[in-house]
């Protein structure tokens, strides 16, 4: 963005990450490894004086003084976290909004909900970097939740067209919708096996009064199984770590929902782990990351500190963020902070985050590569001025 100063200098080059050093009448702009400097006299149209005779150009330089320790041994240094050209916006609804994007296994297709077209959600189908959206479902009911197959040829999805919410499968292509459930339960949220011969997903039980996990044979949808409870399922993509992730509350204090996992052992559910829990805020819709070695999940609900007071930086957020924690349940890492509402993450194969966020006032579908950013990093990264929103180290 180019401006004008007060002398009339073409311009203050504002780039993102700038810290401006005012040295006498030098502006020094440092954005990244770019520097501009721009002399405060008269460069605004070149206009050097000319000598008398009219034929010697002479240049006249500010002599550089400035109480600034150190200057000699300053080098610019590069921004090596690259969190700004690592964040991303991959759909731009203006009106409605999109939301629950996933990704497909060759990483080149995204599915996701939007609102845009539409007072219930339909179904859209893009090109990651692509900028048309293809629509996979035209019902008058909503359709959410959608996740791709394995081999990329199938969607599951949650759809209420039969009066309740269903568990769907669709073609990627538009073609042949199948239902899948027929209970009179809402089901959502389904979640295929690595070898796509599996749906997990969760079911509000009649008798139970909770939300439970079921499990069904997608070749033949009438098998199916509980296999305990909790909501929004998730299988790990890493066939040699058979597991599904979960969120389940507690049932005393906060009753906070946590993010859990359980091995499947045949088709037996067993070693129910907690993961990642809070008092402060409840843990909720867990993604895993390409290897199956981390989980990335976002937090709602309002922080508190221990004395029940409102923490000071809950009244400058929504404390909707998404976060990355070890399986083993070490290393949880803030992704997100600010004021926007950041939430439903879903890893890429190529580890790179999806995430919805109303950064831009509408619910659109952003991502950021977290190999891009340091969590080992003694001081969080906030990028408050990023007009995108911001993005923080841990």
């Amino acid at each position: 963005m180019v401006g004008e100063s007060s002398e009339g200098i073409p311009g203050e080059i504002l780039l993102l990450g700038m810290e401006v050093l005012q040295l006498n009448r030098i502006k020094i702009f440092v954005a990244g490894v770019a520097i501009a400097i721009f002399w405060g006299i008269g460069c605004s149209s070149v206009s050097l004086p000319l000598q008398p005779n009219n034929k010697k150009i002479a240049f006249s330089y500010p002599t550089l003084t400035a109480n600034h320790q150190g200057f000699d041994d300053w080098t610019p240094v590069e921004f090596a976290a690259k969190p700004f050209s690592s964040l991303m916006q991959h759909t731009f609804c203006e009106e409605g909004g999109d939301f629950d994007p996933d990704i497909s296994s060759d990483n080149q297709l995204m599915v996701f909900s939007s609102l845009q077209h539409s007072p219930n959600p339909d179904l859209y189908i893009k090109r990651i970097h692509g900028h048309t959206a293809t629509r996979l479902t035209s019902d008058p009911a909503s359709e959410i939740q959608p996740c791709f197959s394995p081999a990329g040829d199938k969607v599951a999805y949650a759809s209420e067209r039969s009066g309740n919410w269903d568990i769907w499968v669709v073609g990627t292509d538009g073609t042949s919708p199948v239902r899948m459930t027929t209970s009179g339960s809402n089901e959502m949220h389904p979640s295929w096996s690595p070898d796509g011969k599996s749906l997990v997903y969760c079911l509000f039980g009649e008798r139970s009064q909770q939300w439970e996990l079921w499990v069904l044979d997608a070749e033949n949808p009438s098998i199916k199984k509980s296999i305990g409870f909790g909501m929004f399922p998730e299988w790990s993509p890493d066939p040699k770590n058979n597991k599904i992730a979960f969120q389940l509350n507690r049932f005393r204090g906060s009753q906070w929902f946590s993010i859990w996992t359980v091995d499947m052992v045949g088709d037996e559910a067993r070693f129910p782990t907690e993961i990642v829990t809070s008092t402060e805020h409840a843990c909720v819709y867990p993604s895993w990351s390409p290897d199956g070695s981390k989980i990335a999940y976002h937090t709602t609900g309002h922080n508190q500190d221990k004395n029940n007071k409102a923490n000071s930086d809950a009244s400058n957020n929504s404390n909707e963020d998404i976060w990355i924690v070890d399986i083993n349940g070490n290393n949880n890492n803030r992704l997100t902070t600010g004021q926007s509402s950041n939430y439903a993450p879903t890893w890429a194969p190529d580890g790179r985050i999806f995430f919805c966020s109303d950064r831009m006032f509408v619910d659109n579908v952003w991502s950021v590569k977290t190999d891009m950013i340091d969590f080992t990093a003694p001081t969080p990264m906030r990028m408050s001025k990023h007009p995108q929103g911001s993005v923080q180290a841990n």
